[in-house]
C-alpha cells in the first residue's frame, strides 16, 4: 500500500506560503482595501496559487493511474477462492477415510483413526491458511484500493479549495475502484462462511471417526 506522497506535502506547503502572503498583505494594505483588489497581493499569490493547482493535478493523475493499477491487481487476486478449494479437497479427503473406515475390519480401526485424525489436521490448517489469506487481502489489495479512492478525494478537494476544474475525469475510475472492494468484500464474506461450514464438518467426522474407532476396536 503506497503513502501519501511528497508532491502533496509541496501543495500543503505551497498553501501555507499563500496564506502567509495573504497575512502580510493584511499589514500593509489600508484599512478599506479587499485582499483581492490589492494588485500586490495579486501579484504575489498568483505564482503560488499557479504552482499548487500544477501539483494538484499532477497528483490526481498520479492517482488515478496507481487506482487503476491496484483495482485491477484486487479482481485478478484469485488466492482466497484457491484456498477454499483446497480446503474443500482436504474436506473431501477427510470424508473418504471416514466412509472406508466405516467398512473397514476392526484390526484396521486404530490406524485408519489415526488417517482421519491427520486429515482432519490438514483441513483444520488450510482454514487457518485460508483466514490468513483473508486477513492479508484487507491489509493489502482492499486497502490499497481503499487508499488510492481516499487520495483522489484529497486531490479533487485541494482542486477544489485552489478554485480549479480538475483535467481528468474520475467518475469512470473511481466507480471501478468502488466496486472492485465492494466486490471483494463480498467474496471474502462468501467464502468465510464456506470455509467455516467445511472446518465444522472436519470436526464432526473426525469426532464420529473416533467414536467408532472406540466402539469397533478388536
Amino acid at each position: 500500500m503506497h503513502q501519501l506522497t511528497h508532491s502533496r506535502l509541496v501543495v500543503g506547503a505551497v498553501a501555507l506560503s499563500a496564506l502567509t502572503v495573504l497575512a502580510a498583505g493584511c499589514g500593509g494594505g489600508s484599512a478599506g482595501t479587499p485582499f483581492n483588489g490589492n494588485p500586490t497581493f495579486q501579484q504575489q499569490m498568483q505564482p503560488n496559487s499557479t504552482a499548487a493547482a500544477q501539483v494538484a493535478q499532477q497528483n490526481l493523475v498520479s492517482d488515478l493511474a496507481q487506482l487503476k493499477k491496484d483495482a485491477k491487481t484486487l479482481t485478478k487476486d484469485t488466492t482466497v477462492p484457491g484456498d477454499l478449494t483446497t480446503l474443500s479437497a482436504a474436506l473431501t479427503i477427510e470424508d473418504q477415510d471416514w466412509q472406508q473406515m466405516r467398512h473397514d475390519s476392526c484390526s484396521s480401526m486404530a490406524s485408519d483413526a489415526q488417517l482421519v485424525v491427520f486429515d482432519a489436521q490438514t483441513v483444520s490448517r488450510d482454514a487457518t491458511s485460508l483466514q490468513g489469506d483473508v486477513g492479508g487481502m484487507h491489509t493489502g489489495d482492499i486497502a490499497a484500493v481503499s487508499n488510492d479512492l481516499a487520495n483522489i478525494q484529497n486531490d479533487l478537494s485541494a482542486l477544489k479549495t485552489l478554485g480549479t476544474t480538475p483535467q481528468v475525469t474520475t467518475a469512470t475510475q473511481v466507480t471501478t475502484g468502488t466496486k472492485a472492494t465492494q466486490g471483494a468484500n463480498h467474496m471474502i464474506s462468501s467464502v468465510s462462511k464456506s470455509a467455516n461450514a467445511l472446518s465444522a464438518k472436519g470436526t464432526q467426522y473426525l469426532t464420529s471417526a473416533q467414536q467408532w474407532a472406540k466402539q469397533h476396536t478388536c
